[in-house]
């Protein structure tokens, strides 16, 4: 990993400035804050939008002409060329990597490969939404076949806010499906990571969809505003914020993830802890999807002693997230009961590399099985098929890695688990042609029934 945040400490005019940003406008406050890399040395400045601001950005968007559906598929590709090689904000794309590693402690390898997905999500958007689009659906009500009445693909409101996550740039490959669906799309960028958001918001105003995409860098208060204001939102956080929105279906709640391998007693170790790595590690342990919980139907204690070998074997410094001081400290004080106790060994090299953590437990029943850390950390339990299968539920994913044909059915039958897959699949798999925690149509838009006359339109 290059030594980006040394470069960033020495080059104050490194400082990248977080604006507001609305009908290709930029917008600076005087109320700002700093945004801090991991050695908590400031690399921008981000500004706090008033209030005012996002309700007069979203009056006026709601007076913007519309571009057809064919015209929003044409600007979202050539987004996507610029967001992959563009110079934005005054960033290049090695300039824009370097950034998001600093902010975030993840391995740049995770950042290019975030580049990449955003961008072929952009290009690929007309496959993408034909994906999640009923088969008996149209998107234009003057089709011919609307004589003979279809179902009429119609969104559920107009203006969307996005309340982004800081964990990583790969939540940002979603929300541009909404303005695909020709939704006006407020976001608002985390000041831990806001420089995928602003890097997004950017490529699409040059790509001429400016009218539809918003950056509103703002605080909680600001933040209430846009999920007030919106007709509907899109928000990340964790189980306070699903409870604060569990009533409200103007509101879908991105998280908490807690993904799961459950591995079945016909699964040889070896291959059971091979998969279990590589789903810890992949996205540096910090994703939704990223494991953060095994059953295990077999000798539950030599599977932990197996794996916590494969990880140290693997566990490329390089690849490894690092943490802030303050990070660290919190984490030592959360796992400061487990056996054995999770320390960073690097820290007296000053590295911060957040070291993987392997816990066992004695029963799944057990509320560490509910755990999830932002670098990669495990729980383990026995699995008791008698019991535990509702200890799966609610999981984003869950990997049955096991041919038992009433495993797999008692997991598939459990509709609050929002993506299952069978076999040697890590839980870090994922594709845009695949529902992630479902299709964002499932919230955005909605199927009724329309018939038109001929001659009548």
């Amino acid at each position: 990993m290059t030594n980006f945040i040394e470069a960033y400490s020495n080059n104050q005019d490194a400082i990248q400035f977080v604006n507001a940003s609305s009908f290709g406008f930029p917008y600076q406050t005087i109320k700002c804050k700093e945004v801090l890399d991991i050695a908590g040395t400031p690399i921008a400045q981000y500004s706090i939008v008033p209030t005012i601001y996002i309700q007069d950005v979203i009056n006026k968007m709601r007076t913007k002409g519309s571009l057809s559906l064919l015209e929003r598929y044409e600007r979202l590709i050539k987004a996507g060329r610029i967001y992959k090689e563009g110079t934005l904000c005054g960033l290049s794309p090695e300039a824009y990597v370097n950034l998001v590693s600093a902010a975030t402690g993840l391995s740049s390898k995770i950042t290019w490969d975030s580049l990449e997905n955003i961008s072929y999500s952009l290009e690929n958007m007309k496959e993408i939404l034909a994906s999640s689009t009923p088969k008996g659906a149209l998107w234009n009500y003057n089709e011919p076949t609307v004589k003979d009445g279809r179902s009429y693909f119609s969104r559920r409101g107009n203006i969307l806010s996005v309340i982004t996550a800081g964990n990583g740039p790969g939540v940002h490959g979603l929300w541009p499906q909404a303005i695909a669906m020709g939704y006006r799309t407020l976001i608002r960028p985390s000041s831990r990571e806001p420089f995928t958001a602003q890097r997004l918001v950017c490529a699409l105003e040059q790509a001429g969809l400016s009218d539809y995409v918003a950056l509103v860098p703002t605080d909680y208060r600001g933040s209430n505003a846009l999920i007030e204001e919106s007709d509907l939102s899109i928000v990340y956080g964790g189980d306070e914020v699903a409870k604060k929105y569990s009533n409200d279906s103007r509101v879908l709640v991105q998280g908490p993830g807690r993904s799961k391998i459950i591995v079945g007693k016909d699964i040889c170790e070896k291959t059971a802890v091979e998969l279990a790595a590589e789903s810890i590690l992949s996205l540096g342990g910090a994703a939704c999807v990223s494991t953060s919980a095994i059953l295990v139907e077999g000798d539950v204690t030599s599977f932990t002693d197996s794996l916590r070998r494969e990880l140290a074997k693997k566990s490329n410094h390089n690849k490894l997230p690092r943490g802030s001081k303050k990070d660290i400290k919190a984490y030592q004080e959360i796992l400061a009961c487990d056996e054995p106790h999770w320390k960073n060994s690097d820290m007296e090299l000053n590295e911060n590399i957040l070291c993987p953590h392997v816990s066992l437990i004695k029963n799944a029943s057990d509320s560490k099985l509910k755990r999830e850390l932002a670098f990669p950390s495990v729980v383990i339990a026995p699995f008791n098929p008698s019991e535990d299968y509702k200890y799966l539920s609610d999981s984003l994913v869950v990997t049955i890695l096991s041919r038992q044909q009433n495993m797999i059915e008692r997991v598939l039958s459990d509709s609050s688990i929002a993506n299952v897959y069978v076999g040697e699949i890590p839980t870090t798999w994922m594709n845009f042609h695949v529902p992630h925690d479902g299709y964002l149509t499932d919230f955005l838009m909605c199927n009724r029934g329309l018939r038109i006359q001929p001659g009548w339109v």
